[in-house]
């Protein structure tokens, strides 16, 4: 009687201990049990599964006017040297803007998970990647696809590269950062200045929506874009 007993005990030990087996080993990939002591707990959900994407619409061919974009300055206090950089600057914003991937970058830029910039006046990416190739400066209102620019050099010990007023064409740039500049940066800032002739603007205090800004996000994306071309 006291082996049935027994029997009986050390059967319903082995049938308590299996209940939930997943939960000590989980099967490899060889077909043995391997045991996780580090897992806190069990069952563990699967990953979720990442959404497939939807590719990006193919624009089709570039626009004349991106072919056709031409840069048009006026120089002061430029020595030789400095106009040899700029105008290596100039080279690039053409080749940029004449890119199927300038296009596509200013087109389907996202700010906050939506396809708009900050500080766009209104203007979807699509408007504002036209008025680029407009060329159509507040104080130059023609549309001739072209940058009117007049740069002048001058020198400031403070951290400012480059500025302009609401009132002129005039773009000023600061002799402390254009002298070790490659012709890419210069093209960004450049092209960051330009942006306020056609009427866009950012905050003064740095955030990070204003990276975001037109200024901003067009000068960096001419830099980045533009140092293949150097």
């Amino acid at each position: 009687m006291a082996k049935l007993i027994w029997l009986a005990c050390l059967f319903m030990f082995f049938a308590s201990c299996n209940q939930n087996p997943d939960c000590q080993n989980q099967d490899s990939t060889t077909g043995k049990a391997a045991t996780n002591p580090t897992t806190a707990a069990c069952p563990i959900d699967p990953e979720p599964e990442t959404p497939d994407l939807e590719p990006e619409p193919d624009l089709g061919e570039l626009p004349n006017e991106a072919l056709i974009f031409e840069t048009k300055a006026d120089l002061y206090n430029f020595e030789v040297a400095d106009e040899d950089k700029v105008h290596k600057a100039f080279e690039i914003i053409k080749k940029v803007v004449g890119s199927k991937e300038f296009r596509s970058r200013v087109i389907n830029f996202t700010y906050q998970g939506k396809k708009q910039f900050v500080d766009n006046k209104g203007m979807s990416n699509a408007e504002i990647y036209q008025a680029v190739l407009d060329g159509r400066e507040d104080l130059r209102p023609e549309v001739d696809h072209e940058m009117d620019l007049e740069l002048e050099l001058y020198y400031s010990w403070r951290s400012t590269v480059g500025y302009t007023t609401p009132g002129a064409l005039r773009i000023y740039m600061n002799t402390k950062y254009f002298y070790p500049y490659t012709p890419a940066q210069v093209a960004g800032n450049v092209f960051h200045e330009w942006t306020h002739k056609l009427g866009f603007d950012h905050d003064a205090n740095y955030s990070v929506a204003r990276d975001s800004s037109v200024p901003y996000a067009l000068g960096y994306l001419m830099e980045e874009l533009g140092k293949q071309y150097e």
